[in-house]
């Protein structure tokens, strides 16, 4: 903190559900620069004060005081000492004119555009700069996710980004007792907390009504269920499920959130749950989803890895919270009955794995180290295209469900690899760089490209170069 100035923030998204209606929080300043985690501003920074909204300053300490609490939050909980990129991570604030906000491994990217209630600046929304710094979190966490060419492990990046919006929110005691006064202690309700990026949201729906949420960008309550992304369509309105990253990551959040509702239940035991063990069960969730995350192998069906894993390390927090996990998850189809059933025996397959050192996830390689050759022609290149799949060594079998409630088995990672890729292809995410003829190439206008094509020694690859908030109409 600086020196027990005053600051004013917004204590969640300034949207808030009402245009103009945000709810605004006095909090002491943070200090940015304060290692582990820490962040740098271009120069020069305003000083510490109370500003009002609409003011370059109240976005600055806005940003920094969310970038803060978020920070600190995991850093504690993971733990970390640095930045997968380094000991700081630069934030710029206004980079130009979007709909959007991203991660890119050098820094943490924000902009502004027009909306029908005036300029929408996303790195004022501590929902949104708090999920592009849990992609950055993520990213340090499991480096091996970066790059790899799977919808799930894209769908999870982002679904860790918003999950990290929620946690981080929960942090200030003041939007914990708003919340549990709004939904009576029911946190599995549509309400502040599970709605994101309301502001944004407007924006973008003005732009392109079915693009998102009704309420806001994406809501955390939805009653979506496991589908294999292989075979969903690359695309579909904010109602349906595709295999898109932001849409598909909206099946995991939920699960998350439903089960952040039943371990504040099992808390309460039957009373009125408090806002100190909202807070409690939001750092358990935090530390169960990073436990698991951790022990994953990335695989093509890496969701029902990281279920398995969070039923598993939820018994080690507390024993009444793994019955919970589990039938959130099986309702979800994310596990099937016979995977969740044989948890246990997965958690011994992980520790044996680990004896023996062939859990391939635990290496320090900030890459999956391996590549797939896609055909040349098939996406207008003049060589053929290296990615990565989604391949490492299983020590267990976690399996989602299908309709029938069987275990599904998963596409294999080549098939995983090349309906992900084809996707980003369809969809405009892939900048050619200049490699391959442009009359064999598809030309998407002024689209937001994740990923480009470049060519080194071992000849043209896939390189993953961002991961955005979402959905943006540029």
């Amino acid at each position: 903190m600086t020196n027990g100035v005053q600051i004013s923030a917004w204590e969640d998204d300034p949207g808030n559900g009402v245009p103009g209606d945000g709810v605004r929080v006095t909090r002491p300043a943070p200090d940015v620069g304060r290692a582990p985690l820490a962040f740098s501003f271009p120069a020069p920074a305003p000083a510490a004060a109370v500003y009002q909204p609409g003011t370059p300053e109240f976005r600055y300490w806005t940003a920094a005081e969310a970038l803060r609490r978020g920070a600190d939050f995991w850093a504690a909980l993971v733990p970390l000492t640095r930045w997968h990129i380094g000991d700081v991570l630069p934030v710029l604030l206004d980079e130009g004119e979007d709909l959007n906000a991203y991660y890119d491994r050098q820094a943490l990217n924000f902009f502004h555009g027009d909306s029908p209630d005036g300029t929408v600046y996303s790195g004022e929304s501590p929902d949104i700069i708090c999920h592009e710094m849990g992609h950055a979190i993520l990213d340090t966490i499991k480096p091996q996710l970066w790059g790899a060419a799977s919808h799930e492990t894209a769908a999870f990046h982002e679904s860790f980004a918003d999950i990290s919006g929620i946690l981080s929110a929960l942090q200030l005691p003041s939007l914990r007792t708003a919340i549990l006064a709004d939904t009576r202690g029911q946190i599995y309700r549509a309400s502040r907390l599970s709605r994101l990026a309301e502001q944004l949201g407007a924006a973008i729906r003005a732009v392109q009504p079915d693009a998102v949420e009704s309420d806001c960008l994406r809501n955390a309550v939805n009653s979506f269920t496991y589908e294999d992304p292989v075979d969903l369509p690359p695309g579909a309105p904010a109602s349906q499920l595709s295999s898109e990253a932001h849409s598909f990551s909206r099946l995991f959040t939920g699960a998350a959130f439903e089960i952040l509702g039943g371990l504040l239940n099992a808390q309460a035991a039957g009373g009125a749950p408090t806002e100190a063990q909202l807070l409690a069960v939001g750092n358990d969730l935090g530390r169960i989803l990073v436990d698991a995350v951790k022990a994953a192998a990335v695989v093509p069906n890496w969701y029902a890895q990281v279920a398995a894993g969070m039923v598993q390390t939820s018994a080690a927090v507390n024993p009444a919270y793994p019955p919970i996990v589990k039938a959130v998850f099986v309702r979800r189809g994310i596990l099937s009955l016979h995977s969740a059933a044989q948890a246990p025996k997965f958690a011994n397959a992980v520790n044996l794995a680990n004896a023996v050192g062939v859990v391939a996830a635990a290496a320090p390689s900030p890459s999956l180290g391996v590549h797939l050759a896609l055909p040349a022609e098939h996406y207008g290149l003049d060589e053929p295209l290296l990615v990565e799949p989604a391949a490492q060594q299983r020590p267990f079998m976690a399996m989602s469900a299908a309709g029938d409630a069987t275990s599904l088995q998963p596409a294999s990672s080549s098939r995983a690899a090349t309906s992900y890729v084809d996707d980003l292809f369809r969809r405009g995410r892939v900048d050619y760089a200049g490699q391959g003829k442009p009359e064999h190439q598809l030309n998407h206008g002024r689209r937001l490209r994740s990923h480009r094509v470049v060519k080194d020694h071992e000849g043209l690859k896939l390189q993953r170069v961002l991961f955005d908030c979402g959905l943006c109409c540029r």
